[in-house]
């Protein structure tokens, strides 16, 4: 669903079709703050998130950290979990690309042509340095980004925009102090969301029956996960 769909949706649920009150400026933070809270929500239900893989070019040598990459509008930026490092020296093909080890500490070395391991500690990415410039390929899990533009799409899942049109109706219920709309938009918000949840719940268990490896997750609300 385009950000542009989602909000005729709100809009047509508050009765506002027009956008007489609910403006972009007003609805843009409403939506994204429901945006972060489910995705916060499926997070501890281990919902299924954006995963792939940033490239970082020509990443200095001696660097041992990628705590410039996760700053603000970098390219590490919404990665909240990390499980793949690779590198490479600076403009070989991407065939060259190597992997290093995960660790629980990095590794006190001398410094060589190879990024030997990597540790995630305390939301950065630490690894071995290298007396060469490296590219280095970082695969994980990613939030989405906030919903600016009128072509931007919720990401999520296909149907979640549902969950979001209720949920922010409900919150305009809030802020106008209205008890209808909270009442019933909540309750719908919150069915919507646990009909999602389970079908993601019920995908991540396929994936994890094809790979063969046992998986527990945390529960969120009733029956979100289970396994």
């Amino acid at each position: 669903m385009f950000y542009s769909d989602l909000k005729a949706r709100i809009r047509g649920l508050v009765d506002d079709t027009d956008g007489t009150y609910t403006s972009d400026a007003f609805l843009s933070p409403l939506v994204n703050q429901i945006y972060e809270e489910s995705a916060n929500k499926l997070l501890a239900a281990d919902g299924a998130f954006e995963r792939k893989s940033v490239e970082l070019i020509n990443v200095p040598a001696q660097t041992t950290d990628l705590s410039q990459y996760q700053a603000a509008s970098k390219p590490l930026e919404l990665m909240f979990q990390p499980s793949i490092l690779e590198y490479k020296q600076n403009g070989l093909a991407t065939v060259s690309y190597r992997q290093a080890e995960f660790v629980d500490k990095v590794s006190d070395v001398t410094l060589g042509q190879i990024i030997t391991d990597w540790e995630w500690r305390s939301g950065v990415v630490y690894f071995t340095p290298s007396v060469l410039a490296m590219d280095i390929r970082v695969t994980g899990e990613f939030i989405f980004a906030p919903l600016a533009d009128e072509s931007d799409v919720v990401r999520i899942t296909n149907n979640f925009g549902v969950v979001l049109a209720y949920g922010v109706a409900a919150l305009i219920g809030v802020v106008r102090g209205n008890q209808g709309w909270i009442q019933a938009y909540s309750k719908k918000a919150d069915d919507s969301f646990d009909d999602v949840a389970q079908f993601l719940s019920r995908q991540n268990q396929k994936k994890i029956r094809r790979v063969g490896r046992l998986h527990t997750g945390r529960r969120w609300r009733r029956s979100i996960n289970p396994r």
